[in-house]
């Protein structure tokens, strides 16, 4: 039985998951039934359901995740998705909750990262269940919840009680396989201000994987913004940090505070990490998120370490270049770094999958971006955006192409066939 792309069911079962305001840590009220928020959980409960109108079987897990299951046998395999996304941001040409469909392009908040790419792993077990192809393992698609706040609340949750696939990958980052990914740390800078300092009020940025597209600060009565573009902190030269931007320009104007000072120095020369290995490349920094007020200046950043580098010696290396600012320096959280090896099973069966379809014999990859490959043992990302497709993830106006929809479906089909053999 041939394996068909449903176009019409996929994009209509996307719209109504757009539809859901699951923003991460601001998806409405938190209830026991709902710890993420009413959205997230609303979120998860609208993949499940649609699945059990497959005749999927399903499971919500006390509203942090949930997964669905297809198949028979002692083990199981895994697509690893989630359903949250970052804020929407300014500047918005469409309606970013909601399905928009121009030509070969679909918009919408989280179309690529990561609804998108739910939807098509959802399609894809039930493809493979309606076509009956033949696996002796059975195979699960998890779908998280908290994937953009960074403490995989959901992802701590289902490992307490849930079964551990044997094999796993993340479609939430690109082709080919991505076989590692850099370690993540935020860090947050803080200082009480003193009494005497001229006031300046200034704030930007609202989400810390994202490069802030806006900032506004208010300085001896005079107002200042300052506006960029926004893009994914595994990328962030891909952006333009509105932040920054707006620290310039103060400074331009001979404005002197801490907090500018800092800023100046917020670039991995600057804070004396310009780091790098040979799997994985340069550490990148991106400074998120800014507060300023009368009593206290408050940054928080986004870096992405190499694979072979120690988060320690970074947070050594910051102190000591930022130290005569008086600010203090702790870290907020850190995913450590994912590597498997290139030789595995996993990681050659997936690249297979990827050489086959495109004909593309370009070895597997590293990113920067951090996926749920990194909850698992045996799990790597794979799937997304194909090479040269610009990656649209916490953008304004995030779009993605049915084209390259109906390619990740028919790749994750057959990595999912392929894994459960």
């Amino acid at each position: 039985m041939t394996i068909h792309f449903d176009k019409q069911a996929v994009l209509e079962a996307l719209r109504g998951l757009l539809q859901i305001k699951s923003v991460n840590a601001n998806a409405g009220e938190i209830t026991p039934e709902a710890p993420l928020g009413i959205g997230i959980n609303a979120a998860i409960n609208y993949v499940l359901d649609l699945a059990s109108s497959f005749g999927l079987t399903t499971k919500n897990c006390d509203g942090y995740c949930g997964y669905v299951e297809i198949g028979e046998g002692q083990e199981m395999v895994a697509a690893i998705t989630h359903v949250d996304t970052v804020e929407v941001g300014d500047d918005w040409t469409v309606p970013p909750f909601d399905l928009t469909i121009d030509g070969d392009r679909i918009y919408g908040r989280g179309v690529l990262d990561d609804k998108g790419l739910t939807i098509i792993s959802l399609y894809a077990l039930k493809a493979l269940k309606d076509a009956k192809v033949p696996i002796n393992k059975r195979i699960r698609l998890i779908i998280g919840g908290d994937e953009e706040g960074g403490s995989w609340a959901c992802m701590k949750r289902y490992k307490e009680t849930e079964e551990i696939p044997v094999y796993a990958f993340s479609p939430d980052s690109g082709f080919p396989v991505i076989f590692a990914e850099k370690g993540i740390m935020n860090v947050i800078f803080e200082k009480e201000l003193d009494a005497g300092l001229p006031l300046l009020n200034l704030s930007s940025g609202k989400q810390i994987n994202s490069v802030p597209d806006y900032g506004r600060a208010v300085f001896g009565g005079q107002t200042y913004e300052a506006k960029g573009k926004s893009a994914h902190a595994s990328d962030p030269q891909k952006g333009d940090n509105a932040l920054i931007k707006l620290a310039g320009e103060l400074r331009a104007e001979g404005i002197q505070h801490p907090m500018l000072e800092l800023l100046d120095r917020a670039t991995p020369e600057g804070f004396g990490i310009n780091l790098s290995d040979t799997v994985s490349g340069d550490l990148t920094l991106n400074p998120a998120i800014a507060y300023v007020d009368e009593n206290k200046a408050v940054l928080r950043c986004d870096i992405r370490y190499p694979v072979t580098i120690n988060s320690s010696d970074i947070s050594e290396a910051i102190q000591k270049a930022t130290e005569d600012l008086g600010f203090s320096l702790k870290m907020d959280h850190e995913t450590l770094p994912l590597h498997v090896d290139q030789e595995s099973f996993l990681v050659t069966s997936l690249q297979k999958v990827y050489a086959d379809y495109t004909g593309d014999s370009s070895g597997p990859i590293v990113s920067g971006g951090g996926t749920y490959a990194r909850a698992f043992d045996n799990a790597v990302a794979f799937g997304g955006v194909l090479p040269g497709e610009e990656n649209t993830g916490h953008q304004t106006d995030e779009f993605w192409s049915i084209d390259s929809m109906a390619k990740n479906f028919d790749m994750i089909v057959k990595a999912l066939e392929v894994l459960a053999q």
